[in-house]
């Protein structure tokens, strides 16, 4: 609503807060589009990229290990491999 995504620095949190250097944003929705964050099914904090690496931005979980690149239950699942996994 706001014509852009967060950057990477404004992360995810931008969802929850304006950031200050987003004070021309006139449509953020007071009092954010969340109440908090989710944790990935880990319990890991969600990464996000903006640009992303995969496409205009990317929210990926590590997976199980935590770790980048990981295979099987390791593996990252993000916005642009999601029918992978279904």
């Amino acid at each position: 609503d706001n014509g852009r995504y967060p950057t990477t620095e404004q992360g995810l949190e931008a969802l929850i807060q304006q950031p200050a250097n987003m004070a021309d944003a006139r449509n953020y929705r007071t009092g954010g589009y969340i109440k908090r964050l989710p944790k990935d099914p880990w319990g890991n904090d969600y990464q996000y990229l903006s640009p992303g690496e995969k496409g205009l931005f990317d929210v990926y979980t590590l997976g199980a290990d935590g770790q980048e690149n990981g295979e099987g239950a390791g593996a990252d699942i993000g916005n642009w491999n999601l029918q992978e996994f279904q």
